[in-house]
């Protein structure tokens, strides 16, 4: 099961973003039901390319027939867009209180 990936982000203050698909024998041992193991699977495939960047978002997509998830780094962590939205509601709502 090949699973494509687009990370963006930062290098030296320019925008920069890769894609590519994490095959098989790179998700040995990886938890591919786990979304941050894969992004973590892609983020070593770029570093072993020499391509080092402060990565910001990150797209996955497990087959041609999925939705895109999309994860976002909040708080030194990848998260799921949806749950920063919500997050965001949230605090908003409460200081309109």
């Amino acid at each position: 099961m090949a699973i494509r990936y687009k990370l963006s982000g930062k290098q030296q203050d320019q925008l920069i973003e890769r894609e590519g698909t994490l095959a098989d024998e790179q998700l040995t041992g990886v938890n591919v039901k786990q979304d941050t193991a894969l992004i973590n699977a892609a983020l070593r495939t770029l570093q072993a390319a020499g391509v080092v960047a402060e990565w910001e978002k990150c797209t996955l997509q497990h087959d041609e027939e999925a939705e895109e998830q999309v994860y976002i780094r909040y708080k030194k962590r990848w998260t799921h867009s949806s749950k920063i939205h919500s997050y965001a509601a949230k605090t908003q709502e409460s200081q309109e209180k």
